[in-house]
């Protein structure tokens, strides 16, 4: 029996990597460390040395996507913060992050746990959901909008990006446009 090779280079990044794709494609259920491993041709034993056991894998590959989210999002609008095009900004990055990385949408708002709670203002939602909350409703409150209507407008336009970016990353739909000239939140103010 061939043994695998000993890795060199960035294992870590890879078996996160490996695991998403594995996920996306075979569901949560049949996930395995030993899975991961033969993904990146490397020994069964080898995750064990990033990675105690499928949870915290998991809670990587996690992290891993979501720290990639909030950098694209955070440089989308700094500098920006409270004006009025911060918004329409952030929904062009958030449309860009999964046209550049289309496996995160699935692993993140199918397999990932994450929560997002559209009913409450306070609560300690998913944080790319956050900022983007956070963006409308200063954009909300500076072209006076009532408080009432908030809540109802912020679903509006999340569900336009987050529904363009489901578009995107999903195989069996075909567009031959552009997917950033869809995002008309500058019309909607």
């Amino acid at each position: 029996m061939k043994e695998k090779p000993y890795h060199h280079g960035n294992l870590r990044s890879q078996l996160i990597e490996a695991g998403i794709k594995l996920i996306n494609t075979d569901g949560i259920s049949s996930f395995s460390l030993r899975k991961v491993a033969a993904e990146c041709n490397v020994s069964h034993t080898a995750p064990y040395s990033h990675f105690k056991n499928i949870d915290e894998l998991v809670s990587a590959m996690g992290e891993h996507v979501t720290e990639q989210f909030m950098d694209k999002l955070r440089s989308s609008v700094q500098g920006l913060e409270g004006s009025h095009e911060a918004i329409s900004l952030l929904g062009q990055a958030y449309i860009d992050f999964f046209m550049e990385h289309p496996q995160y949408f699935q692993f993140l708002y199918y397999h990932s746990g994450i929560v997002i709670d559209l009913d409450n203002y306070n609560s300690d939602s998913y944080p790319p959901f956050v900022l983007f909350r956070t963006t409308a409703y200063q954009m909300f409150h500076s072209i006076g909008l009532p408080e009432a209507e908030s809540s109802h407008q912020l679903i509006t336009l999340w569900a336009m990006v987050h529904g363009i970016a489901a578009l995107l990353t999903n195989n069996g739909v075909r567009y031959s446009g552009n997917w950033r000239d869809l995002l008309a939140v500058k019309s909607v103010y």
